[in-house]
């Protein structure tokens, strides 16, 4: 991104894909997952056997009579082993751990799409607060090239007598106001471009250029059904906030399987080899012991503890239901909210365009009475400034809509692109 030259244009893909691409923290979830996977591997050896060998040198003052048998008239002895343990039986707790290992590489998966709509919805926003800045300087701009014609007009009226330089006075004015008016839009243009710099990871130091696509969008968009049952449900499949509750809670379901595995016997087989003898090398005194062990941990006491963990995970499971449910009616008011916002958008639209329509025809017969004598320029003025204000809000609220569909989009957890 970084190596387009400076007069290309930006789409919002583009910028999307680049702040996607170098986010450290989904670098960080990255890692994450490949640690949890790692741990799988971990957990696919505790079946295997386990080897183990030792060996010690020492010396004897004396030597008691059934080490003399062994070791004979040497005071040295010289003894190793090789030990094989392997479980067979540990009560299912190896495969829940491997359950729950699985299930938190799920959690770490639906939180990387958690940070990615963030992302996604943060540079969308900033995308159209861009837009909607340049879109009024535009606006200003045009409305200042009609004050300037206004200007020269009246200059030339005021030479022939017709009027007095109050009207000159008063276009400079509106002139001034439009000039402070148009340098604030260009700072928050400024303001908005450097943070959308800062979350594509941009680093050229000219002002980026974005793609203008807000007309044709909204030519896409504009008469688009929004179904609330339809948003409900996408929110309900996939909101990262409930899929994370979701595996949380099934995590404790595993979490519930390793307490109970804990009171189950675990079986397991054994051999250990050994030698022993006064010197090296040594090849005699050979001992081996093979066979099968037992262990159980009677839940009484001290061991019937997992018996309150898995009651205080049966509770954890309730209260994760409670706040996932609550989390669902808190997104369905959000989503409600958004759609009555795009409702009072599109009407807002619609009654900017009768006043840019009003105005224009009203600023056109106010021309025609002040070039022939009628009117004065207070009225060209006063039809001007309302042109003006209703062109910027006009465009800003086509952008605005955008900008809420594009929440929306975000409100219901999708982690796709919105347009």
């Amino acid at each position: 991104m970084s190596a387009q030259q400076e007069e290309s244009e930006y789409t919002l893909t583009q910028l999307v894909d680049s702040a996607l691409h170098k986010n450290n923290l989904l670098q960080a979830h990255e890692k994450n997952t490949m640690i949890k996977q790692a741990e799988l591997e971990i957990l696919k050896k505790n079946y295997q056997p386990t080897i183990s060998t030792s060996a010690s040198i020492s010396t004897w003052k004396f030597l008691l009579p059934n080490k003399q048998r062994v070791l004979g008239d040497a005071l040295t002895d010289v003894y190793t082993d090789i030990s094989v343990r392997q479980t067979i039986y540990d009560g299912g707790e190896n495969k829940a751990n491997k359950s729950m290992v699985e299930e938190e590489i799920l959690l770490n998966d639906v939180v990387y799409k958690q940070i990615q709509n963030t992302i996604i919805w943060g540079v969308s926003d900033v995308y159209f607060e861009i837009l909607k800045a340049e879109r009024e300087v535009e606006a200003q701009i045009n409305s200042l090239e009609q004050l300037k014609s206004q200007l020269q007009y009246a200059e030339t009226l005021h030479k022939r007598g017709k009027v007095s330089k109050v009207d000159i006075l008063k276009i400079k004015v509106q002139m001034s106001v439009l000039e402070k008016n148009l340098q604030k839009a260009r700072n928050s243009g400024k303001a908005q471009n450097i943070k959308l710099k800062r979350l594509c990871y941009l680093e050229n130091n000219e002002e980026i250029k974005i793609e203008k696509v807000a007309d044709s969008l909204y030519q896409t968009w504009q008469n688009h059904f929004f179904s609330y049952d339809l948003l409900y449900a996408e929110a309900q499949q996939n909101h990262p906030a409930l899929a994370a509750t979701r595996h949380l809670m099934e995590m404790e379901k595993m979490q519930k399987e390793i307490y109970r595995s804990q009171s189950m016997p675990k079986v397991f087989t054994y051999g250990v080899g050994s030698w022993e003898h006064g010197y090296i090398p040594f090849g005699d005194n050979f001992n081996y012991n093979i066979g099968v062990g037992v262990s159980y941990t009677i839940p009484f006491f001290g061991g019937s503890s997992h018996k309150n963990k898995i009651h205080q995970s049966n509770l954890q499971v309730e209260q994760m239901e409670d706040e996932k449910e609550q989390d669902f009616q808190d997104i369905k008011e959000e989503i409600d909210i958004t759609l009555n916002e795009i409702r009072d958008i599109q009407s807002e639209i619609s009654n900017n365009e009768e006043i840019m329509e009003l105005a224009d025809e009203t600023l056109k017969n106010a021309l025609v009475k002040y070039r022939g004598g009628q009117g004065t320029i207070v009225d060209v003025l006063d039809a001007q400034t309302i042109l003006t204000e209703a062109t910027i809000v006009r465009h800003k609220s086509i952008l605005a809509y955008l900008q809420t569909i594009a929440k929306l989009h975000y409100i219901t957890g999708n982690n796709d692109y919105p347009f």
